[in-house]
């Protein structure tokens, strides 16, 4: 267990630190935290990349992780209990100066395999929104009570810092929702809201919880819109509660994109925008995807991607001709080796079936339309089933080493043709991207420009976020230690003068 929670004193001495990297305070909580913080929405303790990043980060001067309990089904939340534990036993830092965030509100997984049967035993938990087969939401006490209490499990934590109902729109969103009328599920709704904080305010007293908040991806939308979530309301919600609530902390999307927290007046009356009343209320802002963009269109990614010249190069006959090779290879090793494994009859047809990269790059490579398609598929689909192939072949007892000779080439092949599709899909985004960027160039003061412009487009798309005085931290998926050094390298970075009118310019 680690004991203690973060304090106001210490996280401003661990900030102070790092004199080169911006810090702020977080909303009235007392605390200061670094103006971008870790996102571990897709980190998980098994992989040894994402714990060297997360402790990188830390031991570079972030100071804050935002995770949830639904965050890689949990693993996201052991890997930051793991490398929390290991710097303060080896007294690299301090428990008092890192600010956790973690959320409760989804039933995926584990949790919903549990809720399910919970509620098949009769014993299930109450006001449960059903939204998918797969998806279910709950931000009744009793489902957050369990939330908590696993959460501390797995970070083997004493108390998190900052909890945040995570999306409670889902329930305004639900097939349930559809059969009611708005202003009557809008009272649900709220009513729901302030039962939560009620409970919220007893695990603060408790010492499980420091403050609590909401992360909500329907802050920033119109409040005309049916699944508007508005952060005056649950404001009130809370002062109804006591004048000395603990409802200290938002989380909402902003990028470059999508700048509805900023240009939506949806706030006193259609008056105010998000951030603005939030603001004037000394509230902690957490911003989420600021390099994720999401339209009606897809998804954009607001980043520079690498290349390799000598790929993106490639003719289309040489790019066919190298697909070919690993389509060929994949077929030799399966007709040549797959009776001899001595695999079931299983797996054996499961290997067959995903061996099979080179047949699909063959009928795919020029339609996966943009690098973040490629990329989706690539980490969804194809790496999976690879992997999946590699350690039935490889866990095989029968495999010689002639065997394993040709499954290295075939790795070697696969990993060349993610390469180059890499590469292909990289050279289109960052030829997409580069409007972007001589837009925002130009955007910025005459005397800003000169080091605005050698910025990478993360770097500028954070530093517009981090800019804006109001927004405490920016969080940022640093999966690895070169995200870490974008995110380090930007936090250097000076502040853009008048940021709002530019954002209004955007």
């Amino acid at each position: 267990m680690i004991n203690s929670r973060a304090a106001s004193e210490e996280t401003l001495k661990f900030c102070n630190k790092f004199p080169n990297l911006l810090s702020k305070p977080l909303g009235n909580t007392g605390l200061t935290v670094t103006a971008c913080g870790f996102g571990a929405y897709r980190v998980d303790y098994r992989v040894r990349e994402h714990f060297e990043s997360l402790e990188y980060a830390i031991t570079s001067g972030i100071n804050l992780v935002d995770t949830s309990a639904n965050y890689s089904d949990g693993g996201s939340e052991i890997l930051i209990g793991n490398v929390m534990g290991e710097l303060i036993n080896e007294k690299k830092i301090r428990r008092e100066e890192i600010v956790i965030v973690s959320k409760g509100g989804y039933l995926q997984g584990k949790n919903l395999e549990a809720a399910k049967k919970m509620k098949e035993d009769g014993v299930g938990y109450k006001e449960v929104t059903e939204y998918a087969e797969n998806i279910w939401h709950c931000i009744h006490p009793d489902f957050l009570r369990d939330q908590i209490t696993l959460s501390l499990e797995r970070m083997k934590l004493e108390t998190i810092d900052v909890y945040l109902l995570h999306n409670p729109e889902y329930f305004l969103d639900s097939p349930l929702a559809k059969e009611i009328e708005l202003d009557e599920l809008r009272h649900e709704y709220y009513n729901r809201i302030k039962k939560a904080f009620a409970y919220l305010e007893e695990e603060v007293t408790g010492g499980r919880i420091g403050c609590y908040g909401i992360s909500s991806n329907s802050f920033v939308k119109s409040p005309h819109d049916p699944v508007f979530t508005s952060f005056q309301q649950c404001l009130s919600s809370a002062n109804e509660l006591s004048a000395e609530n603990n409802f200290k902390v938002i989380e909402f999307p902003l990028n470059l994109n999508e700048r509805g927290a900023i240009i939506n007046k949806n706030q006193r009356g259609d008056t105010a925008s998000l951030v603005d009343f939030a603001a004037k209320n000394n509230f902690g802002m957490l911003v989420n995807r600021p390099l994720n963009a999401i339209s009606e269109t897809g998804l954009t990614r607001l980043a520079d991607f690498e290349v390799n010249i000598d790929f993106a190069k490639m003719d289309e006959a040489q790019i066919i001709a190298e697909i070919s090779l690993l389509d060929s290879m994949e077929e030799d090793f399966s007709r040549e080796y797959l009776e001899i494994l001595n695999l079931s009859e299983e797996n054996k047809k499961a290997v067959n079936y995903f061996l099979k990269a080179g047949q699909l790059l063959k009928e795919n490579w020029k339609s996966f339309g943009s690098i973040e398609n490629f990329n989706d598929i690539k980490k969804q689909f194809l790496i999976p089933r690879v992997n999946f192939a590699f350690t039935t072949l490889v866990s095989s007892p029968n495999l010689t080493d002639e065997m394993k000779d040709q499954l290295d080439k075939i790795a070697k092949q696969t990993n060349k043709l993610m390469r180059v599709m890499d590469s292909i899909y990289g050279l289109k985004g960052n030829a997409g991207s580069k409007e972007l960027h001589l837009k925002l160039n130009k955007i910025v003061e005459p005397g800003e420009a000169d080091k605005f412009k050698d910025l990478t487009l993360s770097q500028k798309a954070i530093l517009f976020i981090n800019s804006i005085e109001a927004i405490s931290c920016t969080l940022v998926g640093m999966r690895q230690e070169k995200y870490v050094d974008d995110v380090t390298q930007c936090l250097k970075a000076p502040k853009i003068k008048n940021v709002l009118e530019k954002w209004e310019n955007l």
